[in-house]
């Protein structure tokens, strides 16, 4: 952070929610016909928790990123530390945001069955 480049930890915050999405909808696509056929929804339930698991993992190291920053940081600033706290928070709204997406598109696997 204090040479102006982003550190992998925090790219990881901007990127576990957006991975996590996309692993949840393609997985769970190519599970739907299994699941079908074998009638349980347990593997859609395990890739969404997983998927879960990775987009919450983005949250922790914007955080400690956060915390770790100078507290005359801003969002709005242009020095390296200022462009870090901003990335800090966009990385915790998008890994919140896309935990919130999922569990959301796991809804109709928990109310209707498989082959509905």
């Amino acid at each position: 952070m204090l040479h102006g480049r982003t550190p992998g930890f925090l790219w990881w915050s901007l990127g576990a929610g957006f991975l996590a999405w996309g692993l949840d909808l393609s997985l769970g696509y190519v599970l739907a016909h299994h699941a079908c056929a074998v009638g349980s929804r347990l593997e859609l339930n395990i890739v969404t928790f997983i998927s879960l698991l990775i987009a919450l993992s983005g949250a922790i190291p914007g955080a400690i990123a956060y915390r770790r920053l100078p507290h005359d940081t801003s969002e709005e600033g242009g020095r390296p530390h200022d462009r870090a706290h901003f990335q800090s928070l966009l990385g915790i709204a998008f890994s919140l945001s896309f935990a919130v997406v999922i569990l959301i598109a796991a809804i109709p696997t928990w109310i209707h069955a498989p082959c509905g």
